[in-house]
């Protein structure tokens, strides 16, 4: 669980909801960024604030609460929350239809429990923090592979022009890379690119 207090961000269209989410998450220590009306609203404000967490109800004007937590996780990494008086399996198929991009991480029922919420808001930055740490480690992974591909290529291009055993060619280009202060794999491409020993 996240440690301190989170900057939530709220959006309901029923103004005492609102207020009232408002006021437990105050209660609960967090720092209240904004109160949105709908969708679109909340969508700017999070632009605006960048907060930790939003809750947000489905049925608003101008953009529900699904498609707000959908844009806001995909522009700016947020997880959200919803509140909602509905559980109908509608909303539920349309958060579950596309998982990894829908930014919701937690649904809680009207009227909501302070506990409760303490929780839901938790879990989902907890979760969130976990999902976008998997894939900073897969792009990093792949990254890796890639460079590693781009080596090869460059060893096996200085053993075929050039007459290199591979572990020479493979010594060749970290002894530049170390000599020059370059990465390896900047070296391997310039050797890819000129055709030449390094």
């Amino acid at each position: 669980m996240p440690e301190g207090p989170l900057r939530v961000l709220v959006a309901d269209d029923e103004h005492l909801v609102a207020t009232g989410l408002a006021g437990s998450l105050r209660e609960l220590g967090h720092e209240v960024v904004g109160v949105a009306p709908d969708g679109e609203a909340a969508l700017r404000l999070a632009r605006e604030h960048v907060p930790s967490v939003a809750i947000l109800d489905i049925r608003m004007p101008r953009m529900d609460g699904i498609d707000a937590a959908a844009a806001i996780a995909a522009e700016l990494g947020i997880p959200s929350v919803i509140v909602s008086a509905y559980s109908d399996q509608e909303h539920l198929d349309r958060i579950r239809a596309r998982p990894d991009v829908s930014g919701v991480f937690g649904y809680l029922l009207k009227p909501v429990d302070k506990n409760d919420l303490r929780v839901a808001i938790g879990v989902a930055v907890q979760c969130a923090a976990v999902g976008a740490f998997r894939q900073r480690r897969i792009a990093q992974l792949e990254q890796n592979l890639a460079n590693r591909r781009v080596v090869e290529q460059a060893k096996w291009l200085m053993v075929e022009k050039h007459g290199l055993t591979e572990a020479q060619a493979h010594e060749r280009l970290q002894r530049v890379a170390r000599d020059q202060r370059r990465p390896l794999v900047e070296v391997a491409q310039s050797v890819i690119a000129s055709g030449e020993l390094p």
